[in-house]
């Protein structure tokens, strides 16, 4: 009798075994993740911010009581989610104070713009200088409209301004130089009517002065630019013309790669 069952008896005690091991593996294995030490912490160091100087004369430097491109500018980074500080020598706008500008919100007013400048003058040697000082990652240039009504010389203009560019990039090789056309002019004298026109022509072709390491882009502030935005004067723009100034200096940021937004 215990011959005819002994194979049931020899299947329970291999069943029998296998289940101990099986306990004491289990066992062994909750056993060991309580001693695993508890993960190490990780770390990030938030991204520098990318430095922007603003160059040019009074359209960049504003006028007490109005708004200036940089205003619009510094709220459509923030709400882009890029880390940012604009930066320059400068804090005031044209014959004021730093409170007195006319923008609807807060922002960052530093910049290097001088009402009156004219490339290749004084001024651009105090630009130039702080770009030596401050090594901006990238600075957007709108200079010549006073050198072509002082002095009539739209080619002169633009030839005096491919040369400060190329000043700065060897104050700081690794800029991103983004420079701004002339916007529209509301005025019969000459040179809104034909010299902006020949300057701007001129400057189309500056993306040429780009280096190995320095980006230059040109961004073109008067095609499709009513001269309905500007502002009494016939020079500067309105709040919502620099929105739209604002809207392409943050294109170029985006298409030179110096920023992006993700989308």
């Amino acid at each position: 009798m215990l011959r005819r069952w002994l194979p049931v008896l020899t299947v329970l005690i291999l069943l029998a075994t296998a289940c101990a091991q099986d306990d004491t593996t289990t066992a062994g294995s909750v056993g060991s993740s309580t001693t695993q030490p508890p993960p190490t912490a990780v770390t990030t160091t938030p991204a520098a911010p990318i430095t922007i100087m603003a160059i040019g004369e009074g359209i960049t430097q504003g006028e007490v009581g109005n708004s200036t491109y940089r205003c619009f500018l510094d709220a459509m980074l923030h709400d882009a989610g890029v880390t940012f500080d604009f930066v320059g020598s400068r804090q005031e706008p044209q014959d004021g104070e730093v409170d007195e500008y006319g923008c609807p919100t807060d922002f960052d007013p530093d910049h290097e713009a001088w009402f009156g400048a004219v490339a290749g003058g004084m001024e651009t040697q105090k630009m130039t200088e702080s770009v030596e000082a401050l090594q901006p990652d990238v600075a957007l240039i709108h200079l010549g409209g006073t050198d072509i009504w002082r002095q009539g010389d739209p080619v002169g203009a633009a030839e005096r301004l491919g040369s400060f560019i190329t000043d700065l990039q060897a104050m700081n090789p690794d800029i991103t130089l983004l420079i701004g056309t002339m916007i529209p002019c509301r005025t019969p004298l000459p040179w809104c009517i034909e010299d902006y026109p020949v300057f701007n022509d001129a400057v189309a072709s500056f993306g040429d002065l780009s280096t190995d390491d320095s980006t230059v882009v040109v961004v073109d502030m008067q095609t499709g630019m009513s001269t309905d935005l500007l502002r009494s004067n016939n020079l500067s723009f309105t709040d919502e013309g620099n929105t739209l100034m604002a809207a392409r200096w943050m294109a170029a940021l985006e298409e030179s790669g110096a920023i992006s937004t993700g989308s």
